[in-house]
């Protein structure tokens, strides 16, 4: 399969359900216990739910929507945990990333050989294709933001997602306070919002995660910092030409003082060549630009970069599964 497929695929409209809505008072324990957990496997990825007394009442609430690209929870629940093991991910495809913002309680996040305790606005990356444990220390609420794949993929190296996941980000100060805030702030929108300004604030929220998650690497290897640097910078300088179809990898070269070998190495690491990033990259604007403006198809493909508009046609089909003017239709 190519990258372009196996991107395609992943950008799916997906099965998911779009609103939840949940309260297990007035359920007997059995009931509520099994509505919880089939809905925590329906809408993130299948896990084991535990409780440390199952015959005691189990009180919880839980609300959903998607607000743009994103799905946005807010639960409060008694004591229980979620384990997702290794065998759960060979045979579940799951693989959303979850951001989790604990407002009260305490909450323990493991992955990927990290643990820690979420609380007061701390938040936490969690990768649904690879293994974790939720483990609630006492009753809790929180947000929880589920986050598809290739939105977080085309943002940050994949080094970078691994040593994001399960490192507890602090939302007192720093960058943490301002990107837990509006997270939180994103939760209580109400699903009528309209498509245009939900699509803005989902990837507004996108790139606070991302700059949240960057500021908290723990890489401490400095030719890895440097490359993560450089590749943000090229990504930056691309981002702001996107819309010249005649841009090239060479005058990216030169406007960043690189060697156009250089950026080629920065791109293997997170596994894409530069021109297939660049192809995605100019796709998602196009579909962000669909969604929240009024442009007409034929603008759309001009702003994003491509030469004409059948070349854009063909691309974002593959990307979607769809033409531009029936993705609009059908998401707006």
């Amino acid at each position: 399969m190519t990258e372009r497929e196996r991107w395609s695929d992943s950008t799916r409209k997906s099965t998911k359900p779009t609103v939840v809505s949940l309260d297990t008072r007035g359920l007997d324990s059995t009931e509520g216990r099994n509505l919880w957990a089939n809905t925590v496997g329906t809408l993130y990825c299948e896990s084991d739910v535990a409780w440390p007394n199952p015959r005691q009442p189990f009180i919880a609430e839980w609300g959903g929507h998607p607000i743009g690209e994103l799905h946005v929870s807010t639960m409060r629940a008694d004591v229980h945990s979620v384990i997702r093991s290794p065998a759960m991910v060979r045979s579940d495809d799951a693989g959303d990333f979850l951001v989790l913002v604990v407002t009260d309680g305490n909450v323990r996040v493991t992955q990927n050989g990290r643990s820690g305790v979420l609380e007061q606005g701390s938040f936490a990356l969690l990768d649904c294709a690879a293994p974790f444990e939720f483990e609630a220390e006492s009753n809790f609420r929180q947000v929880v933001i589920d986050t598809p794949r290739p939105l977080l993929e085309a943002r940050l190296p994949q080094r970078v997602l691994e040593q994001g996941t399960g490192l507890p980000i602090s939302g007192i100060s720093g960058t943490g306070r301002l990107v837990s805030r509006f997270l939180l702030d994103v939760a209580e929108q109400d699903r009528t919002l309209p498509t245009r300004s939900a699509v803005s604030i989902s990837s507004v929220a996108l790139d606070l995660l991302v700059t949240a998650l960057t500021d908290s690497a723990t890489e401490t290897d400095p030719t890895k910092i440097s490359h993560a640097r450089g590749l943000a910078e090229v990504q930056r300088i691309v981002e702001r030409q996107l819309h010249d179809p005649a841009l090239s990898l060479s005058r990216v070269a030169a406007e960043a003082g690189m060697s156009v070998r250089h950026i080629q190495n920065l791109f293997r690491e997170p596994g894409t060549a530069p021109r297939a990033w660049l192809y995605r990259t100019r796709v998602e604007r196009a579909r962000k630009y669909l969604l929240s403006t009024d442009l007409t198809v034929a603008e759309v493909s001009e702003q994003s970069g491509f030469r004409d508009v059948s070349h854009f046609s063909r691309t974002f089909r593959a990307a979607y599964g769809s033409s531009p003017g029936r993705y609009r239709t059908e998401h707006r």
